[in-house]
């Protein structure tokens, strides 16, 4: 072994799950507080610091640092919608969630809120009560806290006027100065969901409901015409109890109380409630019932047979359909058909927000520059970026099969016109493959923020894997990534890796992998499994230990999709047979850099230390495993500059590990 690492004291502990035996070493790491394990970090991070000063050297991170600067798309605006004479938005600047304002034509004006103006909390969405402009709602979260609130916030006064605590959703009444959000909290192994409704005259908080169930979290929607509200309850990441609200009345009607469904909720009009479902059909019906009717009676008004249903939206008296096919998206009038010409044909498109009488819209692609455009239920306009013109580059869709049951996985492939295939192109793959989430086209890669045409061009191919467990191919494409069929996820990787490998592109030691969260998972999974395979790892905030996860503070989210290694043995071993921090061995792998946050409580920081930890114990190769644990991180790369420096890192460690 080449580097003598800082070194960690192994617990002497063993656990009993249904009569196995398991060495937990590591277990302490979970208290961030203990002095003993700042001390660990410290020293990690030394560590890593010396690495790159020895390695790398300052002036050549700087170098990178600037050319990644120069590389990054434009931040486009998220989360737009009406204020004064403009427009409130969400700007991510450097990892840093800003709220700005926006004039008439989308131009920023200023910005209103950042991390810590409000005491303590980084703001993320922002949203003005249509009823008083200077009153506005905004989710907001203090460092290291389990869930967002939503802060009531007067703006003329500029004060607080009360907090909805524990949201992950909330909207504003459009027909009274009512503010709806979605409470969730833990007690015991029970996700419980209550609807709040603060009042902003009397600022009293009242509950319109408590979901009588397991629910992970809670949606909202209203209605374009302000006069039905629908309560959405998760059972998981693909499954909702609905509920219709009427403001007026009060009365709360249960759509689907017998059994949780695939839904997603278009709009109320004309007496009609309009859904996408997916009870009949994976790619999903647009289906109608009578206001005070439920699913039940739901009326098929279309049928997609080819494509996949994502959302719909009402503009005016019409319906548009939003669909995806092979990850990309189309957009429909649902009455004639018609499409609606996109910008680029292989493109992702993304509901960004809202103006007074359309829908605002992100839209990014492989070989484009993000752009927002306006749709008025005609035709596009592109008020935010540009399209781009690249006649060296090719984007290509592929398939391979799965390494075990031999499944055709298709995968987006991204190269120059005339690649030598000589097995010497650089490679950078990435995937996600869980909750239901799709991987759609973009134009630079989420996690190094690596812009994809610029890596294409200095010698590179692009992988872009639609992994089981994501929604590209619809619910049973994620059923079949799930549970106790999660490790499909890992044999799509692989499968597409030897493809690309045996088409002559690439080789293992010029492969860099990278993925964050669940994709952090999927990266620590495919190092265990494959070592040989990959020339460089770069794990962003990963689930390493998928047996204690589920005692973490949103283990009862995670179980719904992984399941519950301590419910029944199946699960376990399940589990267990995959795990990375239990599957490490004494062999030797390939280059590793681990990034997790101390604030982070979707995945907290023990997972990527101990299998840091475990890593350096066992390696046998020359290859280094750094961990960097960033002090004021969360679910992130981190903020401001320290964003950039571990952008920085990554690709210097991804450059390094596999230019030979």
């Amino acid at each position: 072994m080449k580097y003598e690492y800082p070194g960690i004291r192994r617990a002497d502990l063993v656990e009993d799950y249904f009569g196995h035996k398991l060495e937990a070493p590591y277990t302490w790491l979970r208290n961030t507080d203990d002095p003993e394990v700042k001390d660990f970090t410290k020293r990690e991070n030394d560590f890593t610091d010396k690495w790159f000063s020895d390695e790398v050297g300052a002036a050549k991170l700087e170098e990178i640092k600037k050319k990644l600067r120069a590389e990054r798309t434009p931040d486009l605006p998220m989360y737009i919608s009406p204020w004064k004479d403009g427009y409130l938005a969400t700007e991510d600047d450097e990892g840093n969630y800003k709220i700005i304002s926006l004039d008439s034509d989308f131009n920023k004006r200023e910005v209103l809120f950042e991390r810590y103006d409000l005491p303590e909390r980084t703001p993320f969405v922002a949203e003005a009560c249509p009823l008083d402009d200077n009153i506005l709602g905004i989710m907001s979260q203090i460092d290291n806290a389990p869930r967002p609130d939503f802060v009531i916030y007067d703006y003329s006064k500029k004060e607080i006027k009360g907090i909805l605590p524990m949201t992950f959703s909330g909207l504003w009444s459009k027909r009274k100065k009512i503010l709806y959000a979605a409470s969730t909290k833990i007690e015991g192994d029970k996700s419980l969901t209550a609807i709040l409704a603060y009042d902003v005259d009397s600022e009293a908080v009242r509950e319109i409901m408590t979901f009588d169930g397991n629910a992970i979290f809670g949606n909202l929607h209203i209605s374009e015409d302000g006069r039905t509200l629908i309560l959405a309850f998760s059972r998981d990441y693909s499954c909702d109890y609905c509920y219709s609200y009427d403001e007026e009345s009060g009365e709360i009607i249960p759509l689907n109380e017998e059994e949780a469904l695939p839904v997603t909720y278009i709009d109320t009009f004309n007496g009609k409630h309009y859904f996408i479902s997916f009870k009949e059909t994976p790619h999903g019906q647009v289906v109608a019932m009578d206001m005070g009717k439920g699913f039940d009676d739901a009326e098929v008004i279309y049928t997609e047979e080819k494509a996949f249903l994502e959302n719909g939206y009402q503009i005016g008296d019409r319906i548009f359909i939003q669909s995806s096919e092979n990850a990309a998206s189309r957009i429909f009038d649902l009455e004639t058909g018609d499409n609606i010409e996109m910008p680029e044909s292989i493109g992702s498109l993304g509901l960004a927000g809202k103006t007074k009488d359309a829908k605002v819209f992100s839209f990014d692609a492989f070989l484009a520059e993000p752009m927002i455009l306006n749709f008025d239920g005609n035709e596009f306009k592109i008020v935010q970026g540009k399209k781009c013109e690249y006649d060296d580059l090719v984007v290509e869709l592929l398939s391979a099969p799965s390494v075990e049951d031999k499944k055709e996985i298709p995968y987006y492939l991204v190269r120059r016109r005339d690649d030598p295939k000589d097995g010497n192109s650089k490679a950078l793959m990435y995937g996600y493959g869980g909750y239901n989430i799709s991987m759609p086209p973009w134009s630079t890669e989420r996690i190094t923020q690596t812009n994809i045409a610029s890596w294409v061009r200095e010698g590179g191919i692009y992988v872009h894997c639609l992994l089981r467990g994501g929604s590209e191919y619809g619910s049973t494409w994620h059923d079949e990534g799930m549970g106790l069929k999660k490790k499909n996820c890992y044999y799509d990787f692989i499968g597409i890796a030897e493809k690309v490998i045996a088409d002559g592109y690439t080789r293992p030691e010029r492969i860099a992998i990278s993925g964050a969260s669940n994709g952090g998972l999927l990266m620590s999974a495919l190092v265990t499994m494959r070592p040989d395979l990959w020339g460089c790892v770069i794990a962003s905030v990963p689930h390493t230990d998928m047996i204690h996860f589920a005692n973490d503070d949103r283990g009862p989210m995670y179980i719904t999709e992984y399941g519950n290694p301590m419910g029944d043995k199946e699960t376990f071993e399940y589990l267990l047979s995959y795990s990375p921090v239990h599957n490490v061995r004494e062999t030797a792998y390939p280059p590793i850099y681990i990034q997790t946050g101390e604030c982070d409580n979707n995945v907290p920081p023990y997972h990527g230390k101990s299998f840091a930890a475990t890593l350096q114990e066992k390696n046998q190769s020359d290859n280094p495993v750094l961990l960097r644990v960033l002090e004021k991180g969360s679910h992130d790369r981190g903020q401001g500059e320290v964003f950039w420096q571990t952008l920085a890192e990554m690709r210097a460690f991804m450059e390094k590990a596999i230019e030979n």
